[in-house]
């Protein structure tokens, strides 16, 4: 009789809005270069024994005049977000499990839809104002709104979330 050991299998894609990259990892490989972000970086690892909850690292790298607000699931609900451009730990949860005798083999037990998470990119606001026109810009950029994948809204809709002055509302 051979004694198998239950292996979690992980899928998460990460995508990043405008305004930034993001880099992901299920080994903890820190990133190499900036060529390891991307706006889509799919991630897949395998554990044994750990009850189908796990974590991946991720790395965000918001471009100039941007700045990383957080990661959303699929749901638009904030799952991660740091003032820290370091490793963030995302947690995943996954029912995709298969007894192996410790040899873990085959893509087959990967979930066939991943985990998607989407870290937001907002533009910067700036903090000195030293004339009335750069007052004026000011005043209309802190009243503008993004949707959660930092694209400008115009006519916000009622029940949409959206982020302005770097908090998520919800339109009433």
């Amino acid at each position: 009789m051979t004694l198998g050991y239950l292996f979690y299998w992980y899928y998460v894609l990460l995508t990043a809005t405008t305004g930034g990259k993001v880099y992901a990892t299920g080994d903890w490989r820190l990133p190499l270069s900036d060529e390891d972000f991307g706006d889509c970086i799919e991630t897949r690892w395998v554990i044994a024994g750990t009850e189908g909850r796990s974590s991946c690292y991720a790395w965000v790298k918001p471009d100039e005049g941007y700045h990383f607000a957080g990661f959303y699931d699929a749901d638009n609900q904030l799952v991660s977000s740091t003032d820290k451009l370091s490793e963030i730990r995302l947690w995943s949860f996954t029912d995709s499990a298969q007894e192996e005798d410790g040899i873990v083999s085959g893509n087959d037990f990967y979930p066939t839809v991943p985990q998607t998470l989407t870290a937001v990119f907002l533009p910067d606001i700036p903090d000195a104002i030293t004339s009335p026109d750069e007052a004026a810009k000011t005043v209309n950029t802190m009243s503008d709104a993004y949707d959660l994948t930092g694209r400008i809204i115009t006519t916000p809709r009622r029940g949409q979330i959206i982020v302005r002055n770097r908090k998520k509302v919800a339109v009433k």
